[in-house]
């Protein structure tokens, strides 16, 4: 039941027949918007709601869509984002802009805790296979890994974007028989936007980023990678244990691959 209301889209209907005049071109029309320049039906004079929602349109806020695509990212983000694919795209807000929003309010929220987003040079990953007797070959390995970790929190720029591309190539692998290339640079978009408010909400409540996060979000992975099998069982319409596995190897997939070619501009730099 609860799966069957999360499939259905969100629909947006008006049905009107009142006339109306453009006050902008004059234009005689019958419905929301003037069909020659696209202005509102109901145009009001300015008040201090518009000034008010004026000043919300800078951040996204001020229009229906942005609220209904954060509320439809926790509620249905798979179908939703499937439901833009397939051409609903008036009913939610553009994913370039709301990543760019999302982003920046992260980055206001961080500021105003106080977070400090550099992490110290502690080897959480080695250190904790290192306690429990692992093979030395295990230790050595995700002691590395814990160093190229920690280089790309003190170089986010490159981390941010390295990831955000490794996301798109690896859940394309993984999944590319059921998108193309471009639908799942689409869907990463809004993807990320889900992280970056989790991220937000997160860094609000603790004041701090975690060092075992899911790169480049300030989302523990403990979160993350449930929240990305919670969307991809919706976007590619799999079943649970199906899901699981190809979320964690395209989790996998994006670490390798940022260790690969992000161990590359490390060396380059420790040796220089």
């Amino acid at each position: 039941m609860l799966d069957k209301r999360q499939r259905k889209s969100t629909m947006q209907t008006v049905k009107t027949d009142e006339q109306h005049v453009c006050a902008n071109c004059e234009t005689a029309f019958v419905g929301r918007f003037c069909p020659q320049c696209g202005l509102s039906a109901d145009n009001q004079k300015a008040t201090f709601k518009t000034v008010v929602r004026g000043f919300l349109d800078v951040w996204g806020f001020g229009s229906r869509p942005m609220l209904r695509t954060i509320h439809e990212l926790f509620w249905r983000p798979g179908y939703m984002i499937r439901d833009y694919l397939h051409g609903h795209r008036p009913l939610y807000f553009p994913p370039f802009k709301m990543l760019i929003i999302m982003t920046l309010i992260f980055a206001v929220v961080a500021s105003i805790r106080g977070v400090d987003m550099s992490p110290d040079d502690t080897f959480i990953y080695g250190d904790f296979f290192q306690r429990y007797g692992a093979a030395p070959w295990v230790i050595s390995l995700f002691g590395k890994i814990d160093a190229m970790l920690i280089w790309l929190s003190r170089n986010p720029a490159y981390s941010a974007i390295s990831a955000g591309i490794f996301y798109i190539i690896a859940s394309w692998l993984v999944f590319r028989r059921r998108m193309s290339f471009v639908e799942v640079f689409i869907s990463q978009l809004y993807i990320s936007s889900q992280m970056q408010i989790v991220g937000a909400i997160w860094v609000l409540i603790t004041g701090s980023v975690a060092y075992y996060n899911m790169p480049p979000f300030a989302v523990p992975s403990v979160i993350g990678i449930p929240l990305l099998c919670y969307d991809y069982l919706q976007l590619y319409d799999l079943r649970l244990w199906p899901t699981i596995w190809r979320t964690v190897l395209t989790f996998a997939l994006m670490l390798v691959m940022m260790y690969l070619v992000g161990g590359l501009p490390m060396l380059i730099v420790k040796y220089l």
